[in-house]
């Protein structure tokens, strides 16, 4: 046999070899008019860029507070604040009629200083019933009295002490219906308990309202709140403080920044899936969103840059992860650490320099050799290996 014949055997040997301890797809390539024999394999560089990955999902947006607003008291409305109406924390949204408050409130004080005075007396009466005790035991140590008049003047002590105690006790209650009565007079002011805007009324000047009745919807529209819902496949993802990036129709190419501020703790169940709520609060600035309008939330997981080659060239065995370089017209196995994989591309921030060719796998039978639309930058490079003479 001669030595060409030697020589190509051994070359295929070493090509089979090659397919067999390295998984990749490698094309024959057959020149009846060139005695060189050569394969050619799938490469990438590896080039700079990012990978970011992001839970999506589709949201309302919400007052960042709602309070209905009910009356204290019976009564006749005199004023309200209309829908769309911007009210300051403390100012009156509604008035009602208060004369039969402000005739309880007179009685009331009446009433009080009526219990102060007999309070009033009673203290008198309890200080001259002492003095006279304590003369009368004078008058007993000298002889002047006798012990039964002693009991007596100490009874009159107990019996002032008692009715002393007993118009305290009507001053306090007194003092009780005052308040009560002011309060209810306050009641006929219904004032605002934040700054914000009136949703939606549900009484009119004149209206006949019992105590309890709601009047009307307060908001606060300076900051709003978004809710998206998330599969139980992504709810693992997100944590609170997360970046969140809200766009919306009504912002046009603006988009918003806020972060994760709540996640439900469980989850419903829709269509035999679960899901599970994440809430954002974002500032109104300018008041362009508006209760209702619809809102896209993007959660941002994880980002990273470094250099990009597609998923699938990367292995990973455990904890570790590796990649094909050809260098040197060698094939070699390089450790590498990966960060964001997006399923497309996936970030290397160790073992590979700029420019490097990266093996990529082929299916059996395909050899791709086009623009791989999904590795911005980078393109599929058939790389030859040359074969004996």
């Amino acid at each position: 046999m001669s030595r060409k014949k030697i020589s190509i055997i051994l070359t295929i040997a070493v090509l089979v070899l090659i397919i067999l301890t390295t998984g990749w797809k490698l094309k024959w390539s057959e020149d009846t008019t060139d005695s060189s024999e050569e394969i050619s394999i799938s490469a990438v560089e590896a080039v700079p860029g990012a990978v970011s990955i992001r839970v999506e999902g589709p949201s309302i947006i919400e007052p960042f507070q709602t309070r209905n607003i009910r009356s204290g008291i019976e009564g006749v409305i005199t004023s309200s604040a209309e829908e769309g109406d911007s009210i300051q924390e403390g100012e009156i949204l509604i008035s009602l009629n208060g004369n039969d408050m402000k005739i309880a409130v007179e009685q009331a004080k009446i009433n009080l200083s009526k219990a102060e005075l007999n309070r009033d007396r009673n203290i008198s009466n309890l200080q001259n019933a002492e003095k006279n005790l304590t003369d009368t035991i004078q008058l007993f140590n000298g002889g002047a009295v006798s012990g039964e008049q002693v009991s007596i003047a100490e009874l009159a002590v107990d019996t002032a002490l008692f009715n002393l105690n007993s118009s305290n006790l009507d001053v306090s209650q007194a003092a009780l219906v005052l308040d009560i009565a002011k309060d209810n007079l306050d009641n006929i002011y219904i004032r605002a308990p934040f700054s914000g805007v009136v949703l939606s009324s549900f009484a009119s000047p004149g209206d006949m309202v019992s105590k309890g009745t709601t009047l009307l919807s307060f908001v606060d529209l300076s900051r709003v709140r978004l809710k998206a819902e998330v599969d139980e496949f992504d709810i693992s993802k997100v944590q609170i403080g997360q970046k969140v990036t809200i766009t919306s129709d009504s912002l046009g190419d603006e988009k918003l920044g806020s972060k994760v501020e709540k996640i439900s703790t469980g989850a419903e169940v829709i269509n035999n899936i679960s899901i599970f709520t994440v809430s954002t609060i974002l500032n109104n600035i300018g008041g362009k969103l508006k209760p209702g309008m619809s809102a896209d939330l993007s959660i941002l997981i994880s980002a990273d840059k470094g250099l990009l080659v597609p998923s699938k060239a990367v292995t990973s065995v455990r904890t570790r992860s590796y990649v094909k370089v050809f260098i040197n017209e060698e094939i070699e196995t390089r450790k590498v650490v990966v960060g964001a994989n997006d399923g497309r591309n996936i970030v290397i921030l160790e073992g590979l320099e700029e420019g490097e060719l990266v093996i990529i796998p082929t299916a059996p039978g395909f050899q791709l050799t086009t623009t791989d639309s999904s590795s911005p930058g980078t393109s599929v490079i058939p790389v030859r290996i040359p074969g004996s003479k």
